[in-house]
């Protein structure tokens, strides 16, 4: 897709699908406040904020806070040494109404079998012959400490997904263990961006009440949908004490309109 009109799909589904989910999507795109702006020359750095935990032997998560004016990577510090770990997969995550971005890091990658005894999160500035000398080039996080595995929460798995009638799902899972702060119901479906005039797949968070094990959905269903965006996703999700379920671990069930 062009950078034009992928740029236009992002920032009106943001836009729009914030209305459409109660407020619910993330403002992903949205800049946080400019860090290290007091610096004073390009040599100063700025901090990130993060935290980390291992997920497995091998999977490492790193929630952080998010200027989406720096690309980021996450080394390891294994054996005196620091390499870069490859990315497994990353997302926006809300916990409790703050956005926050969340990566999980392979530490085994090329046979490496030992475990980094800390995380180092940094951010590369984009395109920076766009910004003031003033802007840091690069940012960096402290040391992070990876906790336990015992801290990722597990998430509920979607049991079942019964229709409703032609326009109305209802998905069913089980319920969640661990007392999680926050459960939520992960929905891909067809979102329609009227900025450029076309139907694309965009992923929605819905919190579930505490204590609930279905949620009602509605189906796009609209003939415009191309035949490749019309399946509808669903998986679960949970947050506690600021860490996420395994994101790999998520499995969408699919649905047809």
């Amino acid at each position: 897709m062009p950078s034009r009109i992928a740029t236009a799909v992002a920032t009106c589904a943001l836009s729009l699908g914030a209305l459409a989910s109660g407020a619910s999507v993330a403002a992903a795109a949205s800049p946080a406040p400019a860090a290290g702006s007091a610096a004073k020359a390009p040599s100063l750095q700025a901090a990130v904020t993060g935290r980390a935990a291992a997920v497995d032997r091998c999977s490492y998560q790193v929630v952080r806070d998010d200027d989406s004016r720096y690309v980021y990577s996450v080394s390891g510090v294994i054996g005196g040494a620091v390499r870069e770990l490859p990315l497994q997969k990353e997302d926006f995550v809300r916990f409790s109404g703050q956005w926050l971005k969340v990566a999980q890091v392979d530490a085994c990658a090329g046979g490496q079998s030992q475990a980094p005894t800390a995380l180092r999160i940094t951010g590369k500035l984009d395109n920076p012959d766009g910004y003031d000398p003033s802007v840091p080039r690069t940012i960096r996080s402290n040391d992070l400490k990876p906790a336990a595995s015992s801290v990722i929460p597990k998430a509920p798995a979607v049991t079942s997904i019964d229709r409703l009638d032609a326009a109305t799902v209802r998905v069913n899972w089980s319920p969640a263990q661990g007392n999680p702060d926050q459960v939520m119901l992960m929905e891909r479906k067809p979102f329609y961006s009227s900025e450029v005039g076309i139907w694309h797949p965009y992923t929605f968070q819905r919190d579930a009440p505490s204590g609930t094990t279905s949620m009602n959905r509605k189906l796009e269903r609209s003939s415009d949908i191309p035949a490749g965006v019309r399946a509808h996703g669903y998986w679960m999700r949970v947050t506690k004490n600021g860490f996420v379920s395994d994101l790999r671990a998520e499995k969408p069930t699919e649905v047809q309109p």
